[in-house]
């Protein structure tokens, strides 16, 4: 079914309702007559008796359960020729390299360059920055990395040039050992 090439009916728009559980979840507030009017047929918790339905609406009753059939099935079909491909489309890592690297350790908001702030020093503005949750980072070169580790040792090299070494994963490195940067570093 191409919508572009036709207009959708209100068939089709009622039978992608039933499907969505629209319709039946009206319940009795979908029926034209309320239970007030005295001159109203009664019906039962199924629905209208199969004789209190039109021939031509019981016609097309059967045309829509047969269409949301097809359209169940081609959803099925289409779920199923999803799925492997979903797997493929998944982005993989890097496999995890030991890298040294070094660089200035800093927060993740600031990534080395710690603005002043009132009441602030560079120092503890990081600090601060780092217990309200931002990462702790290594800003290398124009590469920004994430550390992961003891975040009290960590914590110690905050605005230093440090080397650190460890397990580097995209850009996250799981620090093993951190020192400070030699000066021709």
């Amino acid at each position: 079914m191409s919508i572009s090439n036709n207009r959708v009916s209100w068939r089709t728009a009622a039978a992608f309702l039933l499907m969505l559980g629209v319709i039946p979840a009206l319940g009795s507030r979908g029926y034209a007559q309320s239970q007030n009017q005295p001159n109203a047929p009664t019906t039962s918790a199924q629905g209208p008796a199969a004789s209190e339905v039109p021939a031509p609406v019981a016609q097309e009753l059967h045309a829509m359960n047969v269409h949301i059939g097809q359209l169940e099935s081609r959803l099925n079909d289409l779920a199923a020729s999803m799925a492997p491909t979903a797997a493929v489309m998944r982005p993989s890592l890097p496999a995890p390299t030991e890298a040294t690297l070094t660089g200035k350790v800093s927060c993740g908001h600031c990534e080395g360059i710690q603005p002043t702030h009132k009441g602030y020093t560079q120092f503890s503005w990081a600090l601060h920055s780092v217990s309200q949750g931002d990462d702790i980072v290594l800003v290398a070169r124009d590469k920004t990395y994430k550390l992961q580790g003891d975040k009290d040792q960590l914590l110690k090299f905050m605005g230093d040039n440090t080397r650190v070494s460890g397990r580097l994963q995209g850009t996250t490195l799981e620090v093993k050992t951190i020192g400070r940067a030699s000066k021709n570093e």
